[in-house]
């Protein structure tokens, strides 16, 4: 079954899990290709949407994949099971997928594959706020957007401000479409500068623009 670029991207760091949950499963299209392809024994696919919970179980049974992948209606991860050992969350707001990090148990959960639309920084702070790491990060160009991709396993973490908004693997790495956005954004304030009139609010546009400048460096 075809997917995305950004499920695959999430799909790869399934591998080697037992059981999966997927939360905002959609059409269940990734809980299907990772037990497919014997990337986890067996899944949940979780919506809190009838619609997507109707094809998704639809899909699931067109791909005769009902003992092994179960579709539930039901919000965040309150309703998966004890065995499950990796959870995406995938193309929701980062304030939403940080309280729903924030809020759960995450009863064996070791591993968090998480794709934000929007407020990467949050989702970080909660990772660490529940005794995650920040293990990966990819940058992803998917129909001419960009997203990021934060993939955190159990482990302690002290990250800065500046990790926390940009990311500690991305400000390390500097991938290609990291600093593409960050060169977007600094064209852009660019742009802008020469018609701000307020003092405090040019001093705010500069300092954000050397900050840029560093994190690519």
């Amino acid at each position: 079954m075809k997917i995305s670029k950004r499920l695959s991207a999430c799909l790869k760091y399934t591998e080697g899990f037992n059981k999966l949950a997927d939360i905002g499963t959609d059409h269940a299209l990734l809980p299907i290709n990772a037990v497919t392809l014997g990337y986890v024994s067996s899944a949940q696919a979780i919506d809190n949407k009838q619609g997507p919970f109707v094809i998704a179980y639809s899909n699931v049974l067109k791909y005769e994949l009902n003992s092994k992948v179960e579709v539930i209606l039901g919000d965040g991860i309150e309703k998966i099971d004890s065995d499950v050992d990796v959870v995406v969350i995938s193309g929701m707001g980062g304030n939403l997928i940080s309280d729903i990090l924030l809020k759960d148990d995450k009863q064996n959960v070791k591993r968090f594959i998480l794709q934000p639309n929007n407020d990467s920084h949050l989702v970080r702070a909660a990772i660490e706020a529940i005794g995650f790491n920040i293990v990966d990060e990819l940058v992803l160009n998917d129909n001419h957007k960009t997203y990021d991709l934060i993939i955190a396993d159990i482990g302690k973490a002290n990250y800065s401000e500046i990790e926390l908004q940009f990311g500690p693997i991305n400000i390390k790495e500097k991938p290609y479409f990291f600093i593409k956005r960050i060169e977007k954004e600094i064209a852009k304030l660019n742009k802008v500068l020469p018609h701000i009139t307020t003092q405090s609010r040019k001093e705010e546009i500069e300092s954000r623009l050397k900050l840029l400048e560093e994190v690519i460096k």
